[in-house]
């Protein structure tokens, strides 16, 4: 077993054991992640908060599962696509815990009201918990949660820096300078994209409503569809989704860092349909449904960060179709966008740019 392997392994299982270590200290008691989950869930679950605990362990453990299996695998491509899969599991876990523990230690972001309900999420650990559980007022955040993200985010990068089992794999899966280079570009620009969107789309809802308003939600997955179209490498699109949102943290985003793990919930789905593909198909089906994907995957987030549980179920089925068919828009968007640009010759030194040098 590879070092970058035995690293994804045993972080995982470090956030798995993490969990049953205590997590917050109320001025009634200290709770475990596992034990502020069965709390949770006696007190009524909190709108799902509960549901969102116990993803944790079960994410670890699916990371760990998968970080094995893709030890066993036959060939590459099944080796790459198991290992990739581990690492959007340990993603999501890392991006629960983060949220957790921003709100216990982050304010709300002042005038800022989450659509729809006008939900608050951000001070749930320090308010609506304690006040379910009659913990008290909060003390502080304990030693279990930061082991837990430590834990995820070394499972991540140590799937994400194995090495292919082929030099045909390792080929596809290097990086090159102009790479980095072109998700820099794509996160500067799509970041003042998202940031300057933020406005309209509000406006949209004043118009439609909340679904129609869905439809237009597809825009914020353009980035990370378009970067893993253009430049087809393991990780480009969650990388540039991811720092897309970055991006828009410093363009002054109303909700703060918070868009960086959004950024990366959002690139997940997209970057587990490529990966499906062995980074190898990137046809009109492939796209669109990428950005369903992307839609379905960030779906969980919006739950828990935009308020979305405090929505009748059947009125959420129908934002949920909605969402999906936005997401499937902004994948054959990417795709429109991005032969447009490769048809100004400005791509040739990547597959997409020598693809139209061939059909021309």
């Amino acid at each position: 077993m590879s070092l970058a392997r035995g690293v994804a392994i045993g972080g995982a299982v470090i956030a798995l054991l993490s969990f049953f270590l205590p997590w917050v200290t109320y001025a009634n008691g200290t709770f475990s992640g596992a034990a502020m989950a069965n709390a949770v869930t006696g007190a009524g679950g909190l709108r799902g908060f509960d549901v969102a605990l116990y993803l944790v362990p079960l994410l670890a453990l699916l990371a760990v599962v998968l970080a094995y299996a893709s030890s066993r695998a036959a060939d590459a491509e099944r080796e790459t696509r198991l290992r990739l899969f581990g690492a959007a599991a340990t993603v999501a876990g890392l991006a629960i815990a983060l949220l957790f523990l921003g709100s216990a230690v982050l304010g709300g972001a002042p005038g800022i009201q989450f659509q729809p309900a006008l939900v608050r999420t951000d001070s749930s650990v320090t308010s609506s918990v304690p006040k379910a559980l009659n913990a008290g007022t909060l003390v502080g955040v304990s030693f279990g949660i930061f082991l837990t993200i430590l834990g995820f985010l070394a499972s991540t990068v140590g799937a994400l820096l194995q090495r292919p089992a082929t030099p045909e794999a390792a080929a596809r899966a290097a990086w090159r300078t102009q790479d980095y280079v072109l998700v820099a570009v794509l996160a500067v620009v799509f970041g003042a994209i998202y940031w300057a969107w933020l406005q309209p789309y509000l406006w949209v809802e004043g118009l439609l409503a909340q679904p129609g308003q869905e439809l237009f939600f597809g825009v914020w997955f353009t980035s990370g569809l378009l970067g893993g179209y253009i430049i087809r490498r393991p990780g480009a699109a969650f990388l540039t989704e991811t720092l897309t949102g970055a991006a828009e943290v410093l363009l002054g985003a109303p909700a703060g860092p918070v868009l960086v793990i959004t950024g990366m919930m959002e690139a997940l789905g997209a970057e587990l349909v490529f990966a499906a593909t062995g980074y190898r198909r990137w046809g009109w089906g492939t796209l669109l449904l990428a950005g369903a994907a992307a839609a379905l995957v960030a779906l969980p987030w919006n739950w828990f960060r935009l308020g979305y549980f405090a929505l009748n179920p059947g009125f959420l089925v129908v934002l949920l179709a909605i969402r999906l068919v936005a997401g499937a828009l902004a994948g054959g968007a990417a795709k429109g966008l991005g032969d447009l640009i490769a048809a100004t010759g400005s791509l040739n030194y990547f597959a997409l740019g020598r693809e139209r040098v061939r059909e021309v």
